[in-house]
């Protein structure tokens, strides 16, 4: 069924699949974008450019937006892009957790986020018990080279689900593996997966648009990596075994 889905940065290589996949299936994509010159590129792939600066919007201007797109589902596909420090922090932890805070205001109940694998909190828990030798050594680098970044997810995804009670959303975290740019496979694993196989940002948008259609995805953190399952047997079978990945790790 056709639907208003605002989806904030929509200029991402992320959002840019998701703006066709949705619109492709006859949704209107409402898609936030910071940069007036990106307006063409937004609706060449079918969506309704939206220009908004998330680091400047309010909780208020943000909700105003999701309000006037008459929006049924939220889509948080947004980052600095491994930007300074600064950028980081305004986007990827209080610009999302902006986002979360609006649509609850707009009485929106669906959300769903782009977080990454591995996101957790490394000082007071413990890793995950399928972790490998392999997945410590990636763990350990990733975290090493870009640990702004984590810890901005971190504290957004932990604000998504400890402040819940207040906000009510019914959200997913989606959180992939190594991103690549090949083209899709229509495959992935997921669940509790290791870290160490790369997936396509085709693929992930392909994971969103199959969480929109799942309800069993609600309240659930998934892990997503390459593999060779089809992506919505993949999430079907999450769900089934509860997967949630960021249970007790925030």
């Amino acid at each position: 069924m056709a639907s208003n889905i605002v989806l904030f940065g929509g200029s991402g290589k992320v959002a840019r699949h998701l703006t066709r996949m949705l619109a492709a299936e006859g949704h209107n994509v409402y898609s936030i974008i910071r940069n007036p010159d990106q307006k063409a590129d937004v609706e060449g792939l079918g969506g309704n450019p939206v220009i908004q600066s998330i680091e400047e919007a309010s909780v208020d201007d943000m909700a105003n937006t999701i309000t006037q797109a008459k929006a049924s589902t939220v889509i948080w596909a947004a980052g600095a892009g491994g930007g300074s420090p600064e950028r980081t922090k305004a986007v990827d932890n209080e610009g999302a957790i902006k986002s979360m805070d609006a649509t609850a205001k707009a009485g929106v109940k669906r959300y769903i986020i782009v977080s990454a694998i591995d996101v957790r909190d490394r000082e007071n828990k413990s890793e995950p018990e399928w972790y490998n030798h392999v997945d410590r050594q990636r763990s350990d680098k990733v975290w090493s080279a870009i640990g702004v970044y984590m810890q901005a997810k971190l504290a957004a995804d932990r604000s998504l689900i400890t402040q819940n009670d207040r906000r009510g959303l019914e959200y997913t975290i989606v959180r992939p593996g190594g991103l690549s740019n090949d083209a899709g496979q229509g495959k992935v694993a997921a669940g509790k997966v290791h870290l160490d196989t790369m997936i396509s940002r085709e693929d992930v948008a392909s994971i969103v648009v199959e969480c929109l259609k799942n309800d069993g995805t609600k309240n659930m953190a998934i892990n997503f990596v390459g593999g060779e399952t089809p992506i919505s047997q993949a999430i079907a079978d999450a769900v089934k075994d509860n997967a949630d990945t960021f249970a007790g790790r925030y």
